[in-house]
């Protein structure tokens, strides 16, 4: 496919393409005339975000400027609706929508409105485009303008949900009424436990505690000391006298210490003791103000543990000196009573108990009612935020109720309905698209049936594929070819497409007289044989020349006669012109009234033979008489020493069609010159190049004549 296809198929339906071109100026004139003048008016919309008014949405709605494409789209959509549509008609009227039809529907008002309303977007812009065209110079502006206010309250309808203030209401009041329960719950929770704040009452609970263990460890100290002093008097006294008399002898005999506590120890021992009273009562103190995890707090309790180990080694190293009172109080206790020893015992061992107890219910208290009341606050500030949510809702869906679509913020009008101007730019192109249409739907329906449809072979260059350049001579399509086909199509016979009629049938001049148009061609196809013959040195006697085509009337058996006749008159010998398709009178109407032989009979050397013009000889392969039959190969190769021993000098043969039960292609093989006649513009390029690579395989020397070539093309572009 090239330039050369493409104007050659222009040219050769340059009719039709005229034809078209011209219906589609007509109709493009009569849409210019009857189209009637339209008036525009148009505005432009500034879409800045899009508000989902959804109650159980976020508060302020989905407010999003970063899709505009989409939302913009979206916006288009609901402007070019229909139901906006009905609307606008509703308001204006149908009969001022339409004023010069009687009684006029509100779907055929809606209908005017879609179908003048022109809505365009960019991609990435906010802005939406607006235009209204109509040929009442009065309605476009009015119309534009309405469909921007009817516009507005849809797209509130549209991203308002429906029933939005009785939703939220009703929302709003079931979470105040959990909210107040559990409230409730939180207050008589607190009263019984007696705990104002969690927090408050866990931080308390916690110094509580911790003074609680502190004085629990003391108290277990304390009564320990007291329990072994209690069983230090004991032993000192003989097992509990209050008078102090002598110990009762025992079975067994305490055992004696081996070592007696110094002055000096007793003293360091006291020391201790009132040492350690002063440390426990510091700590109270910081623990008043410190956590037991502060440096200060932990330095004391280290000092405490120091002096208490200190102590205990004394009591270990000097026993006597457990239940020693300090010096300041030796004076006032000289005797100890051991009934008073032994109730401060009890007395500790009560202390310890309830101390424990208060313990135990304090943890219980941190523990089960402060999770108990920390799970019903957390409950109460969820419902709280969900009460306040709802409460903004409220107030937005009344706000929403209430607003009015013309001042919403989110859309704004950047250019009004402009006052009606007259266009002519949508005629204009419809006009021109009727006028350049008709050009271009013929122009386009010949370049498809020529390039992709149908791919004939149209001239000599469409060849130029087929290797060696076969190509012989190209025959032009003339006057007397053309009055053959009307020949055919008037129903005179089958041979009307490649000879005319002999001499004494109609007057017309047979393949072998002087005056028919086929004669200069064959002399030039002769001239061309024996160039060929003599190049290459091809003196044996006779030369074979088959001669077919592609298809039936293709000129095959004209070319066949005519070549056999250039070559009868050179003088220089006798040529043989074979007819191997079919019997005698059959299909060549030239034979009747000429001497015509079988085959056979025209082989043998010794018979006498009339010439049917000069040195021109007939043969048929069936006797006369004989019905239609085809040379078999058998019957060829058989004939092939008697068409060698022969005394003619050129026996043309006249082979049948190419197809695939033809016997040309192993006849082929046996020619010295094979002509391969191809028909112009019916023959496809595909059919010629397939057919002339089998006849290349079978190793027979083809050439290509094309005949009836037409040149559709001027003769300056005959270059292309």
């Amino acid at each position: 496919m090239n330039v050369r296809d493409i104007v050659y198929a222009l040219f050769k339906h340059k009719g039709k393409i005229i034809l078209g071109t011209i219906i589609g100026l007509i109709a493009a004139g009569v849409m210019y005339m009857r189209w009637p003048p339209m008036y525009e008016s148009d505005a432009k919309l500034l879409v800045r975000y899009v508000v989902e008014r959804n109650a159980v949405e976020a508060v302020e709605g989905n407010a999003s400027s970063s899709a505009r494409g989409a939302q913009t789209d979206t916006e288009a959509e609901i402007l070019g609706s229909w139901d906006l549509s009905m609307e606008v008609s509703r308001a204006l009227g149908p009969s001022t929508i339409l004023p010069g039809v009687s009684n006029p529907t509100v779907e055929a008002g809606a209908g005017t409105v879609l179908g003048g309303l022109t809505i365009t977007t960019q991609k990435g812009s906010d802005l939406i485009f607006l235009a209204y065209d109509n040929p009442n110079p009065d309605l476009p502006r009015v119309v534009l303008q309405s469909v921007i206010d009817h516009y507005f309250t849809k797209h509130l309808e549209v991203h308002r949900s429906a029933a939005a203030f009785d939703f939220v209401t009703e929302q709003a009041d079931q979470v105040r009424a959990r909210l107040s329960a559990t409230e409730q719950a939180l207050r008589d929770l607190k009263a019984k436990v007696g705990i104002v704040s969690v927090a408050d009452n866990t931080a308390t609970l916690s110094a509580d505690i911790i003074k609680l263990e502190d004085q629990y460890a003391a108290a277990q100290s304390d009564l320990i000391e007291q329990t072994a002093r209690v069983r230090q008097v004991e032993e000192s006294f003989g097992g509990g006298s209050s008078t102090g008399g002598a110990k009762k002898s025992s079975s067994k005999a305490a055992p004696t210490p081996t070592r007696t506590s110094s002055p000096e120890d007793v003293l360091q021992y006291q020391a201790f003791i009132n040492r350690l009273a002063e440390l426990r009562k510091t700590r109270l103190d910081l623990l008043a103000k410190y956590t037991p995890q502060s440096q200060t707090v932990q330095l004391n309790q280290a000092e405490i543990n120091t002096i208490d180990r200190q102590k205990h080694d004394l009591e270990k190293k000097f026993p006597e000196l457990v239940g020693q009172t300090p010096l300041a109080n030796r004076d006032s206790a000289a005797v100890v009573d051991l009934s008073t020893e032994r109730a401060r015992l009890a007395g500790l061992s009560a202390r310890t108990e309830a101390l424990k107890n208060r313990l135990d219910e304090k943890m219980r208290q941190l523990t089960e009612v402060g999770s108990q009341i920390g799970d019903l606050e957390r409950k109460r500030d969820l419902e709280e935020t969900n009460y306040k949510y709802f409460q903004q809702a409220l107030e937005k869906a009344r706000i929403d109720e209430a607003l009015d679509p013309k001042k919403m913020p989110n859309i704004s009008i950047i250019q009004k309905p402009i006052p009606p101007r007259l266009v002519v730019g949508k005629r204009n192109r419809t006009v021109a698209m009727l006028a350049l249409g008709g050009f271009a739907v013929c122009a386009g329906l010949a370049l498809l049936y020529e390039l992709l449809i149908k791919r004939t072979v149209n001239g000599p260059l469409d060849l130029e594929g087929l290797p060696g350049s076969p190509l012989m001579v190209s025959i032009p399509y003339s006057a007397p070819m053309k009055r053959l086909a009307n020949r055919k199509k008037a129903g005179r016979g089958e041979s009307a497409l490649t000879v005319t009629a002999p001499t004494n049938g109609d007057g017309k001049a047979a393949p072998w007289e002087v005056d028919h148009f086929i004669v200069p061609y064959a002399q030039g196809i002769r001239d061309r044989l024996n160039l060929y013959f003599e190049l290459n040195r091809m003196t044996h006697k006779p030369k074979l020349v088959g001669v077919t085509g592609l298809a039936e009337g293709v000129g095959s058996s004209t070319l066949a006669a005519s070549l056999a006749a250039a070559l009868s008159d050179m003088g220089d010998g006798k040529v043989l012109l074979v007819d191997t398709s079919l019997g005698v009178g059959r299909v060549h109407s030239f034979f009747e009234g000429r001497p015509a032989y079988p085959l056979t009979t025209a082989l043998q050397p010794s018979t006498s033979m009339d010439s049917a013009s000069n040195n021109l000889y007939l043969a048929t392969v069936t006797p006369p008489g004989s019905g239609p039959m085809q040379l078999a190969l058998k019957r060829f190769f058989e004939l092939m020493p008697n068409l060698k021993a022969s005394d003619f000098d050129y026996i043309i043969f006249d082979l049948p069609p190419l197809d695939d039960t033809t016997p040309t292609l192993g006849m082929a093989r046996f020619m010295d010159k094979l002509l391969l006649v191809v028909e112009a513009e019916k023959n496809g390029r595909q059919q010629v190049k397939r057919c002339f690579t089998q006849l290349s395989a079978a190793r027979a020397n083809v050439s290509v004549v094309l005949n009836k070539t037409k040149s559709h093309v001027p003769s300056g572009l005959e270059g292309l």
